[in-house]
């Protein structure tokens, strides 16, 4: 009897992690929609990574985040804005595995999309918060 109890629990307890899975993410940090971005961000090559928590940035594959890029010339400018609060401006954009490459352009800069998200931020401002 003992046994068919723990097998029981065993499977009940499946059964919620299985409803956890499919249930959609309401953490993400940014909408789909918006123009807006204010975040802590993180550089990686020619994209930059968002996030909505400070700690996040201080650890390395923290999630959820956002990838986006400014252009190229701007992204080459941001050395000094790592690791600090800013705001973005611009729009997104739908990420699909069916790109060509896995990667989209945005202004010669080369959106990879480290964060995995389902859009990206093509931003055309990005500026410190102080």
């Amino acid at each position: 009897m003992k046994t068919v109890l723990s097998l029981a629990a065993a499977a009940a307890a499946v059964l919620s992690l299985s409803a956890c899975a499919t249930t959609p993410r309401t953490d993400l940090p940014y909408a789909a929609d918006a123009t807006e971005f204010t975040g802590w961000l993180k550089l990686s090559g020619e994209e930059f990574e968002l996030y909505a928590r400070e700690e996040q940035v201080l650890r390395p594959f923290a999630r959820p985040c956002v990838s986006g890029a400014a252009s190229l010339d701007e992204m080459r400018a941001l050395g000094d804005l790592a690791g600090a609060r800013v705001r973005i401006t611009g729009r997104t954009a739908a990420w699909s595995s069916d790109l060509p490459g896995n990667r989209l352009v945005h202004e010669r800069a080369t959106i990879r999309n480290t964060c995995g998200g389902a859009f990206v931020i093509l931003a055309d401002d990005i500026e410190a918060i102080l």
